[in-house]
């Protein structure tokens, strides 16, 4: 999915790869998901040359980064693979850091379409560049230095277990990344294996639009999540479950119950629109207590 959406996007566009490159970590089973390769008939019709190369790139045993750079596959791209710096103390991690990310700057500088690969997505809570493993995420400060004018980024981030759910972590990022000075932020969600969304920062209309073209021809394994901010759908669902955090003059208005309800007859996908539905019926029960406190005051 992730060169699938590379490969629609790289029409007319000048591709630069930042593959961030942590090092190999035995411990975790990271590229154990290839089982897609075995259903070609779910699969292959995404991109079939993309699924038949990357079929002969298991079956060959080389199993490396250097196998996704090939000219079919990306034409004109550009890649940054220089591994990450991780040894050294904190302070030594953090110069070795901001180095690293001038070299890329500086190998990327011409191209208008930039994919940034961290292992684990955006920044994590607290984020230091020298931390141990802040090599597995991509920094906000790290976005806002290569935005430029006619510049679209694209930056991976694996989904975590964030209260409220994934529809709600995508709308905190959107918010996030608006604060950092990104005008436009969208989201493709892929949901097979483990759910991860990758993320277009400034894309145009026509980006937009290829993206959510993809969307329509992966079927149920992806969605499109389109002009994310404060104020979308995740923020009002974020809000209705976190209920202890109201003040109880908020759960006498219906218009929350309202909102959710339109909101879950409105989505597609079952799951969430479960959220919508439980998360509105809350907010019910938590106005129905309310109003039977003012009756039960008022007969007093």
């Amino acid at each position: 999915m992730k060169l699938a959406l590379l490969r629609t996007l790289l029409p007319d566009r000048s591709l630069g790869v930042a593959w961030w490159l942590y090092p190999d970590e035995n411990h975790n089973s990271d590229g154990r998901h290839i089982s897609y390769l075995d259903q070609p008939l779910l699969w292959r019709s995404l991109d079939p040359p993309l699924f038949d190369h990357l079929k002969a790139v298991v079956a060959s045993g080389m199993r490396q980064v250097a196998a996704l750079e090939h000219e079919a596959l990306l034409p004109g791209a550009r890649f940054f693979s220089e591994p990450m710096p991780t040894v050294g103390s904190r302070a030594q991690r953090r110069e070795a850091r901001l180095a690293w990310f001038e070299r890329l700057q500086h190998t990327l500088e011409d191209c208008d379409l930039l994919f940034l690969d961290p292992d684990n997505g955006l920044e994590t809570k607290n984020f230091d560049l020298g931390a141990p493993l802040s090599g597995k995420s991509v920094a906000l400060s790290e976005l806002r230095s290569l935005r430029r004018p006619g510049r679209t980024l694209i930056s991976y981030h694996h989904q975590t277990r964030r209260p409220g759910g994934h529809a709600v972590e995508l709308d905190h990022w959107g918010a996030r990344l608006r604060a950092v000075g990104f005008a436009e932020v969208d989201a493709v969600r892929a949901g097979a294996y483990s759910p991860r969304a990758f993320f277009l920062l400034d894309a145009d209309v026509e980006l937009r639009d290829r993206a959510s073209g993809l969307v329509e021809r992966g079927g149920k394994s992806l969605s499109w999540h389109p002009k994310l901010s404060p104020r979308s759908s995740g923020k009002e669902l974020e809000g209705a479950i976190l209920l202890e955090k109201r003040s109880l003059d908020q759960a006498t208005s219906t218009r929350h119950t309202i909102s959710l309800c339109a909101k879950a007859a409105a989505t597609p996908d079952l799951p969430e629109r479960g959220r919508f539905i439980k998360a509105a019926l809350l907010w019910y029960e938590k106005a129905a207590a309310f109003a039977r406190r003012v009756m039960i005051r008022s007969r007093d």
